[in-house]
């Protein structure tokens, strides 16, 4: 399929390595926004075109340890019983003021830790549901396919929708294909009857009007450019068929002229050869 290269927007096949433009990778490198159909890269953070989020990745916070300060402590060498008791007292009382730190410390880290779960969960959900909803009101395969190629863990009712809507896609695009290749005329008013909405309606009509000048050109008279631009007030060969019609029509004013012409002439060559003959 050709594409337009996310790098500098000119011509190229999806399957070709590189781009001939201007050289960067694109076999295998790049995907189809699931949002406004654009081609881009697959290491795309969001779309360049419209910045819907491509490759969303949870930004869970890494719970920071928190630093022990090293304390020392100083007994002093006292003899005397009462105040070495009171001494030994002060390092329990650090303990656990350390233990709660702690303890907080860790508490604070999974509150961010499920946090972050839960904002990347929503903005799964709310990813998949817009680009559900931009799928369903695209009518290109390739959009309905990367969603299924993204969202792998999608609802089966989504899922299930746009496989049923991917499928009647494929199959317009298959009468297309066989209205095209048919090059009959009524065949390619039937799929514009069935598909009034659809992309190639255009490309439809324009063969049709190639082909209704063709068959104005084989009969090559008034009436057949005649027929022709009156089923064809814009179509594309209006013009010249305009051209044939008036040139043709002139031709045969002049045949007329010229026999009557010539009808005259003999008439008074006959008068000038027998004076007696009645004229007509």
């Amino acid at each position: 399929m050709v594409i337009k290269c996310p790098e500098c927007g000119h011509q190229v096949s999806d399957r070709a390595r590189v781009c001939p433009s201007c050289g960067i990778d694109i076999a295998g490198k790049v995907t189809r926004c699931p949002d406004c159909g654009e081609y881009i890269f697959k290491d795309e953070h969001d779309c360049p075109n419209c910045h819907c989020p491509i490759n969303v990745s949870a930004e869970v916070p890494v719970p920071v340890p928190v630093p022990q300060a090293s304390q020392t402590d100083v007994v002093p060498v006292n003899r005397e019983e009462p105040e070495a008791a009171s001494v030994e007292e002060k390092p329990k009382n650090g303990h656990k003021g350390l233990w709660s730190a702690l303890i907080v410390a860790f508490v604070l880290a999974l509150i961010l830790v499920f946090l972050g779960i839960y904002y990347y969960q929503k903005t799964q959900i709310q990813n998949e549901q817009r680009a559900y909803e931009n799928a369903m009101m695209s009518r290109e395969p390739a959009v309905l396919q990367n969603f299924l190629d993204m969202y792998i863990d999608a609802s089966v009712a989504h899922r299930d929708s746009i496989k049923v809507h991917l499928e009647a896609l494929k199959k317009i695009d298959r009468d297309w294909d066989n209205a095209r290749i048919s090059e009959s005329k009524k065949t390619l008013q039937l799929f514009i009857e069935r598909n009034p909405d659809n992309i190639h309606v255009r490309e439809a009509q324009l063969l049709i009007d190639s082909l209704d000048f063709i068959t104005a050109k084989i009969g090559n008279s008034l009436e057949s450019f005649k027929k022709y631009m009156e089923e064809h007030e814009q179509g594309y060969y209006y013009d010249e068929a305009k051209m044939e019609y008036d040139k043709m029509e002139e031709e045969i004013r002049l045949a007329r002229l010229k026999a009557q012409q010539d009808s005259i002439e003999a008439e008074r060559l006959k008068a000038e050869a027998d004076p007696a003959a009645p004229a007509n």
